[in-house]
């Protein structure tokens, strides 16, 4: 049996997600790999960035729409795609993209759930935007959410580390502020964290 993976708010930072991917011996025939959105903007090559998760959903893993996303859905940013056809179709790609998945007792999402509201009825921008209100929730009996977003540092948790809360497990670590991408291995417990700034230096830190 395969592990289950999980990254989020790569933010442009593809090469990154290559290298924590590699590291770890990421095998797309036994594992499954969940991405839960802001592939785009603030750091060095979005489009690069979507090519590696389509290229990633086209072996299995299952890519989510995040808050980023859905802003180019309203107005590509001019440079970061200079190829008309090309633009039109990371448009179409990003507009078929999921909101939520789940596998077992994990739920993915980019931002978290409005309280009280059954996960089909969740509306788009909660799913990608919600803050507050998602992190002072109680637990959904029998689930862990797993979403990004909310930088952890912006939580309380330190520089790099995953946040956790009742029923909730925060797992961007500041990528898009120049801080950590990590890639979290829920089957196993670990947390795999690079620097921006320090492409050869992979950290490793059990999920407490």
């Amino acid at each position: 049996m395969g592990r289950l993976l999980a990254v989020s708010d790569v933010h442009g930072y593809g090469n990154l997600l290559e290298a924590l991917l590699e590291h770890v011996k990421y095998d797309p025939a036994a594992d499954r790999l969940f991405l839960l959105g802001d592939y785009v903007n603030k750091g060095p090559d979005s489009g690069g960035t979507l090519e590696l998760v389509a290229a990633l959903c086209a072996s299995g893993a299952v890519a989510l729409q995040g808050n980023n996303e859905r802003k180019w859905l309203l107005r590509m940013p001019e440079h970061a795609v200079t190829d008309v056809s090309r633009a039109e179709k990371y448009l179409k790609w990003i507009d078929s993209m999921p909101l939520w998945a789940q596998d077992g007792e994990y739920v993915f999402v980019h931002a978290g759930l409005r309280p009280g509201i059954p996960l089909s009825c969740q509306t788009p921008e909660d799913l990608t935007t919600i803050r507050e209100p998602f992190f002072h929730a109680p637990a959904i009996g029998g689930h862990t959410i797993v979403f990004g977003h909310t930088s952890t540092w912006r939580l309380g948790a330190d520089y790099g580390q995953l946040w956790r809360g009742e029923g909730k497990l925060g797992i961007d670590t500041g990528a898009g502020h120049g801080h950590y991408l990590s890639l979290v291995d829920l089957t196993s417990g670990w947390q795999y964290a690079i620097h921006v700034s320090a492409e050869e230096d992979i950290l490793r830190r059990r999920i407490s």
